[in-house]
Formats: C-alpha cells, structure tokens, sequence
C-alpha cells in the first residue's frame, strides 16, 4: 500500500442538502440516498445492492424541478452495516449523456440583458 491513491474523479462533485432533494429513486422504485453528483455521474447509498454494468434509471425530484437521467451502474460495495438498519450499498452511476443540471440555476442569475439604446436624435437637413 505504499502507491498513492489516484483521484478517478473525471469532473468536479457537489453535494445536494437533504432539503433539496425531495426523493431519488432507481427504476422500478429503489429509494436512494444521493451523496454527491457531477455532471458525468452521481455516488449513491442505498439498502439494496446495485448491478454493476446494469442500466438504470436515475430519477430525482428537487425543490426546483424534477430530472430522469439514463445511467450504468460503475460500482457497488457494502459501505456500512448496522444492527438495526442492516446493510447499506454504496453505488457509482455513470450518465449516459452529461447533464449540467445542477448548475442551471446558478446561469439564470447570469449577466443581465442591456437595455436597448435609443439612437441620438438627429437634426434633420435643410
């Protein structure tokens, strides 16, 4: 283990609050906790297990809007067992198409629209 530990991130990840997420789901129902998303893919935790090379479908449902997203399971592994809960899944999905939808919001504030100029009033000739 003496090999440094290669970043494999392709883009940038953010959190989402738990109060921006209403509810994520794997089709046909699986509920599952989003633990950060890029533009390329999510990390998610769920109690089930996730087929690694299975297409899914990613849906979230934000308190702005609501996104469906095609994906590929990369990879699976048990990331936490409890007595109570019982085994926890976490999972990386890979989008099939890249999606700025996290980011959409932050343009809408962009650079504002420039008044229309009024052309000087020119004296008419004789």
């Amino acid at each position: 283990m003496g090999q440094p530990v290669k970043d494999r991130r392709s883009e940038p990840r953010f959190e989402w609050s738990s109060a921006e997420i209403t509810r994520a789901t794997l089709r046909p129902g699986c509920m599952v906790h989003v633990v950060d998303v890029s533009a390329g893919g999510a990390l998610l935790q769920s109690g089930r297990p996730l087929r690694p090379g299975a297409r899914v479908h990613f849906q979230i449902v934000t308190t702005v809007r609501a996104f469906s997203l095609a994906a590929t399971v990369l990879r699976c592994e048990v990331w936490m067992l409890d007595s109570l809960r019982g085994v926890t899944y976490r999972g990386a999905l890979q989008f099939e198409q890249r999606c700025d939808f996290r980011w959409e919001g932050e343009t809408l504030t962009g650079s504002a629209i420039p008044a229309p100029s009024v052309p000087a009033l020119v004296p008419s000739g004789k």
